[in-house]
């Protein structure tokens, strides 16, 4: 699968190169970063951009709509660009809020002590709700977005209204491919850093069946924000710290009506993950879409926008 093969390639290029760097301390590769902080969003200009400052983070967020509100959380090393077919299908009906969470497009920490786990990006999501006057909200959540969800639903279920679970983490079960790569004490420092926008534009493509979707403009928007050297430590730190077996533990805690909704051609995590995820969390149901892949609201935007606005009506 194309995915595997991707992160074979990282693996090799980053084992040739250890033995070269191992007394070095790992450069950044800022000559490689392609648009970088400099790059101008053209999304950004066609949807209400905002910040919510709080003592954690200046959260970076798009607001739209009106009515009862929605929450959307993007995969890790995403942001709220991801969301760009899926906020004009439930604006209509919903305020939508599309934040970057720490590691995530344009938020900016305020502390250094920060770890990256479970507890703290489920903080995290209750800081930037208390700062936007929001006591309780629907919450989407894509992959790691999706992970961080869960552990909120599962933590705070008075301030989850309803919860969807997109092709999401969550099980102490298979984990996607590329985590031994990450986890791996130094190879993952370099096959983060030296992650072109070429190999993160193939990354996305191997989320995707649909690969034609993924035009220069999606990387462009994509990488940029990854390409800040906060947002790629993050993305390392997450990949070590994520503890599944926490969500996994606490799953019957969850009391909001739950959407697993998956790609039946994800390569990252299989579909039978769904399946448990909806028999094990209390009044949850499971779609899996054909034809389509991990970041199944992108790769599948008509029937992915049909059932979350039918779910969150």
């Amino acid at each position: 699968m194309r995915s595997r093969l991707l992160f074979q390639r990282l693996a090799s290029t980053a084992a040739a190169l250890l033995a070269v760097l191992t007394a070095i301390t790992v450069p950044m590769a800022s000559a490689w970063e392609g648009p970088g902080p400099s790059y101008q969003s053209q999304y950004l200009t066609r949807v209400e951009s905002r910040y919510a400052e709080t003592d954690l983070a200046r959260f970076h967020y798009t607001r739209t709509g009106t009515g009862s509100p929605v929450v959307l959380i993007a995969g890790g090393g995403l942001w709220g660009y991801s969301w760009r077919d899926v906020v004009p299908a439930l604006a209509a009906e919903h305020t939508v809020y599309a934040v970057d969470l720490p590691s995530q497009g344009f938020t900016e920490l305020h502390r250094d002590d920060f770890v990256y786990d479970l507890p703290a990006m489920s903080a995290a999501i209750a800081g930037f709700l208390d700062a936007v006057g929001l006591s309780r909200a629907a919450i989407v959540g894509h992959s790691w977005g999706g992970a961080w969800s869960l552990y909120f639903a599962e933590q705070h279920p008075e301030r989850v209204e309803r919860l969807v679970l997109l092709d999401s983490p969550g099980l102490d079960a298979e984990k996607a491919p590329a985590t031994p790569l990450f986890t791996t004490p130094l190879l993952g420092e370099l096959a983060t850093e030296l992650t072109t926008r070429s190999i993160y534009a193939d990354s996305i493509r191997g989320t995707f069946h649909n690969q034609h979707l993924v035009t220069e403009e999606v990387i462009d928007e994509l990488y940029a924000p990854f390409s800040r050297t906060a947002n790629r430590a993050g993305f390392l730190s997450l990949w070590r710290n994520l503890d599944y077996r926490l969500t996994d533990a606490g799953l019957d805690r969850i009391t909001a009506p739950t959407l697993v909704l998956w790609g039946a051609q994800d390569t990252w995590l299989p579909t039978s993950q769904a399946h448990e995820l909806a028999r094990r969390i209390p009044n949850a149901t499971a779609a899996v879409l054909s034809g389509c892949g991990h970041t199944v609201h992108e790769d599948c935007p008509a029937q992915t926008n049909a059932l979350l606005a039918a779910f969150l009506h």
